[in-house]
Parts: structure tokens; sequence; C-alpha cells
């Protein structure tokens, strides 16, 4: 997680907290920490963002959205459409049924925060692959058919990964690195020392929570990192041979306050 920029904590502390904090109370070690990471949630959150007034690219991540939205739409009501009209062939009622599940299983997953529309677009990406005979089959207004509108779907989705890519960028560029190196560095650790934890009671004799438990908690946190470490080693190495030019400085991981080890704290 030492990858991980400011902009990068900003969107995987929301994620953690907000989106996944049922699954953070099921165990002991994640009602501990819970208070200590919402409390360096609002010391990251009270940053100004790069440009003083708004977060970078707001326009070009709500245009993004509305098209993410109206695609996400209009593949619901079509694909419901098919299967209720009462003259249609059961193949094709089969079709809709199984693209309206899988891509647009309810109308609220098209209001749901930009990071999980991005992250469904990566999960859905093998769907679209899996189930292109069937979508291809299915005609749409204006022409073409069922695929292509999946298809432009998927594609919104991963543009908005872009601009939430780009914003952690300009976030992290436009930051006051003297001001902001410290907390990023707490962040960063109190991160590790909570995984650390919670893996150790994961792996405890009687323990109830699943092997995989862990890695759902960390799951957009890890992609974050490795889109981080994707980049690094792509500027690293632009032409073969070329110097590789110097990284950002290592933060260090200051040492806060040794946590404690009860895991029955009365203020939880």
């Amino acid at each position: 997680m030492r990858n991980l920029t400011i902009g990068d904590l900003k969107l995987a502390l929301r994620d953690l907290l907000d989106e996944r904090a049922d699954e953070l109370r099921l165990s002991a070690t994640g009602k501990l920490y819970e208070r200590r990471l919402r409390a360096k949630q609002k010391e990251i959150d009270a940053i100004p963002d790069a440009a003083g007034t708004q977060a970078p690219l707001a326009r070009e991540l709500s245009e993004a959205d509305v098209r993410h939205d109206g695609l996400g739409a209009a593949i619901f009501f079509l694909c419901k459409a098919i299967e209720a009209h009462p003259a249609l062939p059961s193949a094709l009622k089969d079709a809709a049924a199984t693209a309206q599940q899988t891509f647009v299983p309810k109308l609220e997953v098209l209001r749901a925060p930009y990071a999980d529309e991005a992250s469904a677009a990566l999960d859905n990406r093998p769907e679209l692959a899996r189930l292109k005979a069937e979508l291809k089959s299915t005609a749409t207004p204006g022409g073409g058919s069922l695929h292509d509108w999946v298809k432009a779907f998927v594609a919104a989705g991963d543009d908005i990964d872009k601009l939430l890519r780009r914003r952690a960028t300009l976030l992290a560029t436009g930051e006051n690195a003297a001001a902001t190196g410290p907390l990023r560095g707490a962040a960063v650790g109190l991160l590790g020392r909570f995984r650390d934890a919670l893996r150790d009671e994961i792996q405890e004799e009687g323990s109830a929570l699943p092997s995989d438990h862990e890695a759902r908690l960390f799951a957009y946190i890890d992609k974050l990192n490795a889109d981080r470490e994707r980049a690094a080693r792509g500027r690293a190495a632009p032409e073969q041979g070329a110097p590789a030019p110097p990284g950002p400085p290592a933060v260090p991981t200051a040492p806060e306050p040794a946590e404690p080890v009860v895991l029955t704290d009365p203020g939880l």
C-alpha cells in the first residue's frame, strides 16, 4: 500500500468505511480500528482539493456518469420490455433476463458512487465476452444489437475509472508534500497495522470469519495500489537503456503510539 497517494487514500477510505462498513464490523479488529480509520479519513478529507474550490475533473466525471447511467437505464428497461411482451420467443426473453440481471440487476446500481460504477465495469467485462452471442441476437431501436448497448455501458464505466485515476494524480501532484506527507504515511501505516491484525484474527483457531474476508475488505485498496505500481513501472522505463527518472521521495510511515492489544474498547 506504500504507493497510495492522498487522492487514492480518499477513495480507499471511502470504500472501506462507507461501502464496506458492515463487513468491516464483522471482526473485532475492524470494530477496534474503525474509529482510528475514520479519524484519519476526516483529516484527509479536510485537505483542500488541488484546484482549491472543487475536486478536479468534476465536470468530466459528471458527463461520463450521465452517459453511463443513461445507457444502463436503456438496457434495464429494454430487457424488462422484452420479458413482458407476451408474443416474443422464450429464448429471447431468457437472453434479455440474463442480460438485465448481469449488467443492471436493479436501477439503484446506477446511483452508486463513481468508484463502484468503475469497479462494476471491470467485473462486467468478462461477462460481456461470455454473453456475446445472446446479446447480439437481440436487436435494439435505431439499429444494432443489445451487445452494442452493453459494450458502450461497460466502456462508460471504464471511462469513469480513467477519470478517477487522473483525479487522484492531480490531487497527488497538487498537494503540498511537506504538509501531507506525514499524514499520508500515518494513514498507510494505520491501514497496514489494521491488515496485519485482521489477518491474525482470521487465522485464529475457531475464528468465524471467512478466509477471504481480508481480500474482500482490501479489494479496492489493492486495485488502487496495483494501478500505481503499473504506472510507476511505465514511467521508470520509457525506453530501453534510458535512465530511470527519480521517483517520488519515500514517505516514512512514522510510528504512532502503540496500538492496544485488547479488543474490547469500551468506547466503541
